[in-house]
Order: structure tokens, then sequence, then C-alpha cells
């Protein structure tokens, strides 16, 4: 089971300097026209089926959604298409994060790119990077090597995942690389049907709490995995 942690204190969000791009020839360069049967994503972050909702009682008198991806599938593998009709995705991120998904299951190493995605996403949401992201005073280039040194510095196994993260930051599509991996983790956990639960309450919940949700709802379920995430109101949204 899995919480989502809203900060990163090891973080170091590096110095903004610029870098010559250079063209990386490979996989994702048609990403766009990879023929996965993905549905066309939601755009709220919210999950596209819900099954069950249930209201749990504490402190902070949040409201808690339980929500069950589609059932878990014997293996991770496509289901059999044709190629006579590829299924073009409109949504630029859909198809990325096809394309790394169909890369990853042709070299049997989906487990291990979906925890390295994971990963980069709690750095990619920390607070520190969205506030450089998120900034008008600073340039593409300098946001792009934010995120390429993320990708190139944090250790990640998945050397695809990398080159994908590179690839988009030198089309200047920086903007494109926290889509393609919430997308990703979707449709990763619809194949391994992982419970998301949803919390919402006025402030932050502890992360012990929500531990404890985790632990109840995998005991309740079955679920293989569960992720249990807390949307704070006031428009604002933080993962534990």
């Amino acid at each position: 089971m899995d919480t989502l942690s809203s900060s990163v204190s090891t973080l170091k969000v590096p110095t903004l300097h610029s870098t010559p791009s250079r063209e990386l020839a490979g996989r994702f360069k048609t990403a766009s026209s990879k023929n996965l049967p993905y549905s066309k994503p939601n755009n709220s972050s919210l999950p596209n089926k819900t099954t069950t909702t249930c209201t749990i009682q504490n402190p902070f008198t949040p409201t808690l959604f339980l929500s069950s991806s589609t059932s878990p599938t014997s293996s991770l593998t496509a289901p059999s298409r044709s190629p006579q009709s590829p299924i073009l995705h409109r949504n630029p991120a859909t198809g990325y994060a096809a394309a790394l998904l169909d890369v990853a299951q042709a070299n049997n190493s989906v487990d291990l790119v979906g925890q390295d995605v994971e990963r980069l996403l709690k750095l990619v949401r920390d607070k520190r990077v969205q506030a450089v992201l998120g900034s008008r005073s600073v340039g593409e280039k300098e946001k792009g090597q934010v995120v390429k040194d993320l990708a190139e510095k944090g250790g990640f196994r998945s050397r695809h995942l990398v080159r994908l993260v590179k690839m988009l930051v030198e089309k200047n599509k920086v903007g494109l690389v926290k889509q393609v991996l919430e997308e990703f983790e979707r449709v990763y956990d619809e194949m391994l049907g992982t419970q998301v639960v949803l919390i919402s309450s006025s402030k932050k919940i502890e992360e012990d709490w929500m531990f404890g949700i985790a632990k109840r709802v995998q005991r309740i379920t079955g679920a293989f995995k569960v992720k249990v995430r807390n949307l704070v109101r006031h428009n604002s949204l933080s993962f534990a």
C-alpha cells in the first residue's frame, strides 16, 4: 500500500541554468500515434470511475470517497489489437504515456517504470518545483532544465522514462511532463486494480492517520495496492 507525501524534504531544486538542447532518437518520437487502447483522460484529478462511497469521521470531519480501479488483470500486457486500425490519441499526454507503457511492456519493466513514475511525480508536485514551473519570471529553458535535472539526478532505474522527459524538455513541452506522468500512473493503477481513496478535508490530515485508512481499506477490499489522497478544500490539493 502506498501513501503519497505532499512534500519531499530531501529535494533540492537545481540551480536554474540553460543548456543547449540536443535531438534524441528513440521510440518516443511517434508517441501520438501509439495504439494502446487508452480512454480519454478526465480533466479532473479525480479517478474516472467511482463505484463505492463511504464516510469516515475524524477531527477534521473529512469526506472519504473510495474509488475502485478496474479489476486486476492476469498479466500486464495490452489487449490484442488490429494493426490495420490503430487508435490515435488526441491528447498528447495520453500518446506519450502510451508510448512509455509500450516500451515498458516490450522490455518487461512495467513495474519498474511505474515505481519511477510515482517517484518523479512526487518531485514534480513538490511545492518548490511547482513555484518555479508556475513562475512567469522564469524562462521556459530554465524550467526545462529544472525538470531535466530532476530526471537525470533522481537515481531513476528506467532509462526510458529519463529519455522521455529529456525529449519533452528539448521539444519545449515541459508543461506536458506532469500530465504524461499522471496519465501513465492512472493507466498503471487500472492495470493493477489499485484502490484509490480520496479524503476531502478543511486542512491537511496527518500521514499516520491516512496510512491507517490505507491499511483498513486493503483489509476490507483485499486490494493489491491502495493509494490514499487528501483533497484539502479552499482550492488546494495535497497528497499524503
